[in-house]
Order: structure tokens, then sequence, then C-alpha cells
């Protein structure tokens, strides 16, 4: 099993640096899928750590895998229940509550920025959890105990689970660490869909000072987590706002700390993973200039033969295989599909094979469509 987790990384590697591995890396991105693949529901799994790990041993036996992206579910939704709040509950699924992400002002951005560690946690904290709203005394103190075991519970989980999954199948998880970019953070806690989106037109100026205001909290949060670089691992950095922003405010609001961002890390040595969901075509000179041959670009709608004719000299790209197929058509519309996404994209290097969205429900993946692409890339997919 180590030498398999060797190889497995290595190919990994290699295919970030937008090199040619000895075959296409195929990377597992499932997320809550895995439970309902193992019949679990949600509720189960933050009620039994057991039945969390057991998901996905089931999914790293019984499919093939270079990578796996994650090895627990999305949120420590204990760990937010315990503090009495959040925008996240089970309920069957990993839900937004509505209206609980609208936390902060329009007027409150000078706070944010002069000092963003103290606005979020003497301010913002106790309007989202009600344990930040009691009075101080022994009582709140345990609380707030109890609330930290479960987080630690919770990371504990994730430990336990990629260090079994090492060791009976060789596989590694690739993801070191996350990075959220700051106005990403701002959209999904603090001022919710409307108010970002007004506030990018009425406050510019005002959202890119807070976003440079907050970056050293974000790269504390990656190196806390993540150190140091790691061979054959990356940094996740999903991206929710660009997609619905048009290149003329990209370029005002987010390019200038993105930027900023993307060139401290890879400058450090880390490989990134960003999530480009949606289409990401109107950006795509924008992404031209960032740093070379250490970004892992995972395109959701975008045509990925257009993104390697824009991008291939510069980034590794993955994805491709389409989860509605996975779920809706036959097993050789899925294999048919894999060889074309092999054939077109994997010449020269750079591409890694997944999902193009996230599996997070059940019907996300048919597992026999699932597995036999899978299979058949493995076997198919090597550099003569």
């Amino acid at each position: 099993m180590e030498k398999q987790y060797a190889e497995k990384n290595k190919r990994m590697a290699i295919a970030m640096d937008n090199g040619i591995p000895d075959r296409v890396p195929i990377l597992s991105i499932i997320d809550n899928w895995a439970f309902s693949y193992s019949g679990y529901s949600i509720d189960e799994i933050f009620e039994d750590d057991e039945k969390h790990l057991a998901a996905f041993d089931k999914v790293a036996r019984d499919f093939y895998w270079d990578s796996m992206f994650t090895v627990t579910t999305t949120r420590p939704i204990n760990y937010i229940s315990a503090l009495g709040g959040g925008a996240y509950k089970a309920k069957g699924t990993l839900q937004i509550e509505s209206g609980s992400i609208l936390s902060m002002d329009a007027e409150e951005y000078p706070d944010l920025a002069e000092d963003p560690y103290k606005f979020l946690l003497e301010v913002i904290a106790p309007r989202k959890y009600e344990l930040f709203r009691k009075p101080y005394s022994e009582e709140k103190y345990q609380e707030y105990c109890d609330a930290v075991d479960h987080y630690f519970a919770f990371r504990n989980v994730g430990a336990r689970s990629a260090q079994a999954l090492r060791e009976k199948y060789g596989v590694p998880v690739s993801r070191g660490a996350v990075f959220f970019h700051p106005l990403d953070m701002i959209l999904d806690y603090l001022r919710d869909f409307q108010g970002t989106m007004f506030d990018i037109k009425r406050k510019p100026k005002q959202i890119r000072e807070v976003c440079d205001a907050m970056l050293p909290m974000v790269i504390e949060m990656v190196e806390g987590a993540y150190p140091e670089p790691v061979e054959g691992k990356y940094i996740f950095n999903p991206m929710h706002l660009p997609e619905f922003i048009s290149a003329r405010d990209f370029e005002k609001v987010y390019w200038p700390s993105y930027k900023k961002l993307m060139d401290y890390f890879t400058d450090k040595g880390y490989n990134i993973l960003c999530y480009y969901e949606r289409s990401y075509a109107h950006l795509f000179e924008f992404l031209q200039d960032l740093p070379k041959n250490k970004i892992v670009g995972l395109f959701e709608d975008d045509d990925l033969r257009i993104v390697k004719e824009k991008l291939g000299d510069m980034m590794c790209f993955a994805g491709g295989m389409k989860t509605f197929d996975l779920n809706y058509s036959s097993k050789q519309v899925c294999l048919d599909q894999a060889k074309s996404l092999i054939d077109d994209l994997a010449g020269d290097g750079g591409y890694i094979f997944t999902t193009d969205r996230i599996p997070h429900s059940a019907n996300d993946a048919n597992p026999e469509n699932l597995r036999a692409v899978n299979e058949f890339v493995r076997d198919y997919g090597v550099y003569k």
C-alpha cells in the first residue's frame, strides 16, 4: 500500500505541475454522495463517527482513485450547532438557512477593514451564534469548550479517515488546506448574494480595501493548517462570486487581492486547485496571468477543449466527466465521453480526470457508470 500511495502521489504531483505522468490521474471530488451511496443520511453520520468513516471507506474500496479530494463532509455541523447558530443545517442535506447569512450592514465595511479579526469576533459572531450573545459565566465557558470538542472531533474523523485510506487502499488525500477569497467570504457569510452584488456597484473602493485588509487572515488560516508545501498536495480554492460578475467588476473588486494571494502561495511553492464554478470564459484573460504551472483549474461548465487552447500552456486542468451523464445516461455513453476526454485533452499532460461537479446528492452519479469510467481511464489513459 505504501508503494501504491507513493506512486499515486507522484502521479498527481507531476500532473499538477502541468507535466506528463505515467498515466492520467483520477481524482475523487466526491462529497456527501458518499453517504447516500453507503446508505446513510446526513443526520446519521453526524451522530455516528463510525458511519462517517465507513462511507468514505466504501467509496475508496469500491472505486479506483489516484487521489481523494476530501474524506469527510463539508461542514462541522455539530460544532456550529453547539455554538447556537450558523448558516448550515443538516435536514437531510447541508442546506443554507434562509436569511442566516446577512449579518453585516453595508455601512460597516470600514469597521471590517480596520480590524477584521476584532470585527468578526466582537460584532459578527454574536449576531450569528447564540452562545456569543450570552454574558460571561462558567457555564458559557464550559459550553464553548464543549463546542470546541465537537470541532476537534470532526477534525479527528478527517485524520482517521485519511490514515485508513492510505493504509488500506494506498490512496492519498491531496487537499492540504482551503482558502476563500475575502469577497467570497463576504458573499458566503456576511452580506448574502443581493447585498454583495449591490455593494460591488456602490462601494467598489471599500470592497478593495476590505479584501486587502483580510489577506493576512486568509494566509494565516492556510499556513496554520498546511505550514509547508508537500509534493502531491494542493490548497483548495473554491470561488463563488466571479461567475456572477462582469470582467470589468472582477478587475475592480476581485482580481487585485486574488492575484496577491495566488502569487504569495505559489512563490512559497504551493500548488493551488481552483474550483471555477459555472463558466469562466469571460475571465480567461485574467487567468492567463496567474503563476505558471502551479495552478490546477477545475472547470464546471466551460468546454475543456477551449480551456486547453486558452490556458493549457500555463495550468493543469481537471474535470470534464459530466455528473448528469453519470447518473442519467447509459454506461456506453459515459465510456465514450471518458475516451473523448482522454483523446482530446491528455496528450501532452497537465490533465486530471474527474467529474465536472462535486457529487453531493444520490442523483449525481450512478455507481456502475462511475466505476466503469474510472476503470476505463485507469487502463486507457496511459502515456506511451
